[in-house]
Parts: structure tokens; C-alpha cells; sequence
């Protein structure tokens, strides 16, 4: 292999491992929705406690390694009344549509499985609104292009005293994926409708913050080069191993093996003998 070759081999199996080692650490931090830093504008509260947001993700994995939420508490404090945050959804965008009059085709009571849930006690939230971080959704994988949502529910005894817990609320779109998301309360009559607009409510404060884990499109074609260099270094290798075979070798042909015995009758050794065998008469 002449030293261009071997060059350019090095150059490609160090493209491998460049590329190998992008796609072990091609984890990149997002944030799908924040509505957080918009100005607090309301809060939604009420006997009747069920608050949904939505969010969507995009073209890859998605791991919500922090749902964040600006949640204060009010009324009477029941020990044993708990908030429960449950993660819900996993609809293709595909397949998700606004009815005018109704709402989305999906949401609380319609569609959408239940992934995961952390309960909180409403003991220990504040009476002025505070952002509250949950992150036992980390571990799961949320699937590219698809509808989910973060719903809110009490469970304990409920009186005209409390409890209440309160999500605030903000008129501003401007965040991360806030225009394209959804809220449903009692005030939507329990469907989603989008944020501050088109019959929908104001947009419940929350961030979604996580990583994706697919690689990138140039991790993927660092790697596939690195991979063709390595084929290559293999393929050269090989014909470096290989025996050397001359030409004259390949026009001969292998050479023919004498017979093991001749025969005691001379006219068997016509086939073996280009000379003529004299008859047995005399000449005259």
C-alpha cells in the first residue's frame, strides 16, 4: 500500500472515531415550551381541578429531563391532599385536529396514554407563586412529532374552604413552542383549545426543558466516512497478506505429475514418449 493510501486510511479511521464518539455524546439540550419568563397576567383555580398544557416535540427522541411549573396554593389545608403531575399523550401531530366549536380530536377523557406521575403535597406549596420543578419524566423516551400534555389534578377531601391550587397564567405567545400549544380547564369545558386564541384561555406558565438523542445529520456522516475508511484499511490488508502469484506461474499452469508406474508393454509409453517405437520385423 503505497503512502498516499496509507494516509488516507489514517485520515478516515480517525474520521471514525470522531464520528463514533459524537454519536455516544450527540445528546443536545432543548426546550420545547416556556412560557415562564412572560409576564404573569392570571391564574386558573377551582373546585372542579383538572389544568392541562400541551407541548409538542419535534424530528427526534425527546427526554423531559425538567417540567417546571408556577403553581401557588390557597384555602383550608386538608393533611393528605396531594397534587398529582402526570404526563400524558404520545398522539402523531398527524393525527390531531381542531374541530371549531369542540376543541382538539384528543385531550383529557379522549385520548393519550398515561406515561408517568409525581404527586406533590399541596402542603408544600406556597402561597405566592413559585416554580416548582418535575423531573421523574427524565427516563422517558418521548416520541419525534408528537402531541403531549402536563395535567393537573387534586386527590383528598375537598371543601368550599379549600384547598385550591392556582397555575398562573400568561397572555403572551412569545415563548417556545407557547402559540402552537393548548390549555383545557373547566373554563374550555374541559377540551383544548390553542393558547390565547381562537376560543382558548390565557397559556398556563410551564417549561419543558430536556435533551434529544438522535445524532445530527453530519455526525452521521462523519461516521458513515470513517466507517468506509476502516473498510478500507481492512481491504488493503488483506491484499498486503495475500502471496504474490507471477504471471508465468498463471500461463503454465500447474505442472503434470509422471505416472507412478510404467507399464511393462512399450506401446504403453506412446502416451508418455513423443518418439516413435521401431516395429518388431527386421528391414529388408
Amino acid at each position: 500500500m503505497s503512502n498516499f493510501a496509507k494516509s488516507a486510511a489514517h485520515i478516515l479511521s480517525g474520521c471514525a472515531a470522531i464520528g463514533l464518539m459524537a454519536f455516544c455524546s450527540s445528546a443536545r439540550a432543548e426546550v420545547l415550551f416556556d412560557s415562564l419568563n412572560s409576564p404573569t397576567t392570571g391564574s386558573m383555580s377551582g373546585l372542579a381541578f383538572q389544568l392541562d398544557a400541551s407541548f409538542a416535540t419535534g424530528g427526534s427522541t425527546f427526554h423531559a429531563t425538567d417540567v417546571a411549573l408556577l403553581l401557588s396554593e390557597a384555602g383550608t389545608i386538608v393533611p393528605g391532599d396531594t397534587l398529582d403531575v402526570t404526563l400524558v399523550g404520545g398522539v402523531p401531530l398527524a393525527d390531531v385536529t381542531l374541530v371549531p366549536g369542540e376543541g382538539l380530536n384528543v385531550g383529557p377523557g379522549l385520548d393519550g396514554a398515561i406515561l408517568g406521575s409525581a404527586t406533590l403535597p399541596i402542603s408544600d406549596l406556597s402561597s405566592n407563586p413559585t416554580v416548582e420543578h418535575f423531573r421523574q419524566f427524565g427516563s422517558i423516551a418521548l416520541k419525534p412529532n408528537s402531541f403531549y400534555w402536563i395535567d393537573l389534578t387534586k386527590s383528598g377531601p375537598q371543601t368550599e374552604e379549600g384547598p385550591f391550587v392556582s397555575w398562573s397564567t400568561t397572555s403572551d405567545n412569545s415563548g417556545p413552542g407557547v402559540s402552537e400549544g393548548y390549555n383545557s380547564s373547566d373554563a374550555t369545558d374541559f377540551a383544548f383549545y390553542p393558547n390565547n386564541r381562537d376560543g382558548g384561555g390565557q397559556a398556563f406558565q410551564m417549561e419543558v426543558r430536556g435533551v434529544t438523542t438522535v445524532p445530527e445529520l453530519s455526525t452521521w456522516a462523519l461516521m458513515s466516512l470513517g466507517f468506509a475508511g476502516l473498510g478500507f484499511v481492512g481491504c488493503a490488508r488483506r491484499s498486503k497478506d495475500r502471496p504474490a502469484r507471477r504471471l508465468g506461474d498463471l500461463r503454465k499452469g500447474a505442472a503434470r505429475k509422471p505416472p507412478a508406474a510404467l507399464s511393462a508393454n512399450p506401446r504403453d509409453h506412446l502416451r508418455y514418449s513423443r518418439r516413435p517405437l521401431p516395429s518388431s520385423g527386421h528391414v529388408t
